[in-house]
Formats: C-alpha cells, structure tokens, sequence
C-alpha cells in the first residue's frame, strides 16, 4: 500500500508538468503586443515568464510551455496594475536529449498602465 501511494504521487506530479500555469482571473484582459503603447501610458515595470525544465520537457506540450510563460507574465503585470506588455524577447531551447521539441519557453516584457 505504501509504494502505491508514492507511485500515485510520482503520476501526479509528473502530470501537472503537462499543463500550462494557471492565469488569475483578470489577467486574461492584460494585452501582450510586439508594438510600443502610447504615450500616455506609464511604465510599471519589468515581467519575465517562464515554463519548462529537463523533467517535464518531454510530458509538456510545445504550446502549454509558450502559453504557461505568457499566462506567468500576464499574472505578474496584473499585480502590478498593468493592463500591457510589450513583449522585448522570446526565446525556446530545443529539448535534444528526449523526444524533440522544446525545452524551456522565456519571455521577457514591460509592463504598462494604460488609459482604458
């Protein structure tokens, strides 16, 4: 029975590497754009996202790595009181060791409160 429950343990963790991280609600209003905001925004700050490892490389589809690192940065311009992110940099490692695809998804951005 004890080496059931771990091994329950070990699935369910290894598991919840396949899902992207969760977006707070209200934080699906925040815009991601490649475009600069207007001038009568305010910069609020620096956001990174980020989604992947070694471990769940493999069990995480390319697509809940990119999502997972866009919903990370929406969650933290959201608490900041932002409402837009300027996306600076995007970057994937290609995962070579397993079955292909990526690695890690990191995003870089600036935070912004704009007019609404």
């Amino acid at each position: 029975m004890r080496y059931f429950k771990i091994a329950a343990a070990v699935c369910l963790i290894a598991l919840s590497g396949c899902a992207a991280k969760e977006l707070n609600p209200g934080a699906e209003r925040i815009m991601i754009s490649n475009n600069f905001p207007a001038q009568n925004c305010k910069f609020m700050g620096e956001v990174i996202g980020s989604q992947g490892n070694w471990f769940t490389a493999d069990i995480t589809s390319d697509s809940a790595m990119i999502k997972g690192s866009r919903n990370e940065m929406r969650n933290q311009a959201f608490s900041m009181g932002a409402n837009y992110i300027v996306l600076v940099n995007q970057s994937t490692s290609n995962n070579s060791r397993g079955f292909g695809g990526a690695y890690n998804s990191s995003m870089f951005g600036n935070a912004f409160r704009c007019p609404t």
